[in-house]
C-alpha cells in the first residue's frame, strides 16, 4: 500500500446493482388511487341509498302482499331500488379492477426491490377469488405485507407493524358481511329478482340485513380509501429513498 492510500479515507462500498430508476419497471399509482377514492365511496353510497329506498318501499310491500295494491304499483315503487343495485354492481366492478391493478403494481414494485416474501404480484388477482370468496383472507394478508414492505426505518421489514386500518377494513368488508350472509341464508328468504312477491318479502324480512350490509360497506369504504392513500404515500417515499423514480 502506498503512502497516499494509507492516509486516504476508505471508499464506501458500491451501491447494489440495479439501483437506477431506468432498471425498474415502475408504473404510476396516482390515477389508480384517484379511481379508488371515487369508485369505492360511490359504491358504498349506492348501497346506503338502496337501503333507504328499501325502507321507503316497506309500506307498499306490505300492501302488495295483503292484496291492497297491484303488482304493477309495487314494482313501480320498488323499481328505483333495483336500478340502484345495477348501478352499484357497475361501480363495484370498476372499483374492484382499480384495486386489483393497484395492488399488483405495488407488489410488482416490491418484488423488484426484494421486498416480497409470501404474496407475489399474481396474488393481487387470484387472492380475491380463493374460497371463501366473501371472507377475503388473502387480500387481508397481502395488504399487511404490502404495508410492512414500505417501512423505511428497518431492514427487517417483515417484522414491522401493520396498519390498524387494514384490520378495520377486514372486519367491515370480510367478517361482518360473512355474518350477514349467514344470517340471510338462515332466514331462507327468497332472493331479489325471483318475482314481485319474493321482492316484497325480501324487502320486509331482510330489512335489518340490508341496513347492516349498507352500513358495513360505508365503514369499509372509508377505511379502505384512507388506507390506500397512506400506503401509496409510504410506497412512493420508499422508492424515493432508494433513488428509484
Amino acid at each position: 500500500m502506498d503512502a497516499a492510500s494509507e492516509g486516504s479515507t476508505p471508499l464506501p462500498p458500491p451501491p447494489p446493482s440495479g439501483l437506477v430508476s431506468g432498471d425498474y419497471a415502475i408504473k404510476p399509482l396516482g390515477g389508480l388511487v384517484t379511481a379508488i377514492g371515487v369508485l369505492v365511496p360511490i359504491t358504498a353510497g349506492l348501497g346506503l341509498l338502496f337501503a333507504l329506498l328499501n325502507e321507503l318501499s316497506l309500506n307498499d310491500a306490505r300492501l302488495f302482499l295483503a292484496g291492497s295494491i297491484s303488482e304493477t304499483e309495487f314494482v313501480n315503487s320498488y323499481g328505483p331500488g333495483l336500478t340502484l343495485q345495477l348501478a352499484q354492481t357497475l361501480t363495484q366492478l370498476g372499483a374492484g379492477i382499480s384495486v386489483i391493478v393497484w395492488m399488483r403494481r405495488l407488489a410488482s414494485h416490491h418484488e423488484q426491490i426484494g421486498r416480497t416474501s409470501t404474496w407475489k404480484p399474481a396474488w393481487a388477482v387470484g387472492g380475491w377469488f380463493v374460497p371463501p370468496l366473501i371472507f377475503y383472507v388473502i387480500p387481508f394478508l397481502m395488504f399487511r405485507e404490502l404495508w410492512k414492505a414500505t417501512d423505511q426505518r428497518t431492514e427487517s421489514w417483515t417484522t414491522s407493524p401493520s396498519s390498524p386500518l387494514i384490520t378495520g377494513w377486514f372486519i367491515t368488508f370480510g367478517i361482518l358481511p360473512t355474518g350477514l350472509a349467514i344470517g340471510q341464508w338462515l332466514d331462507r328468504s327468497p332472493l331479489l329478482g325471483s318475482g314481485a312477491s319474493a321482492m316484497a318479502e325480501t324487502a320486509i324480512n331482510q330489512r335489518l340485513i340490508i341496513w347492516g350490509s349498507a352500513l358495513a360497506s360505508v365503514a369499509s369504504a372509508a377505511l379502505f380509501v384512507v388506507f390506500a392513500r397512506q400506503l401509496t404515500r409510504r410506497h412512493e417515499a420508499l422508492l424515493k429513498s432508494l433513488g428509484i423514480h
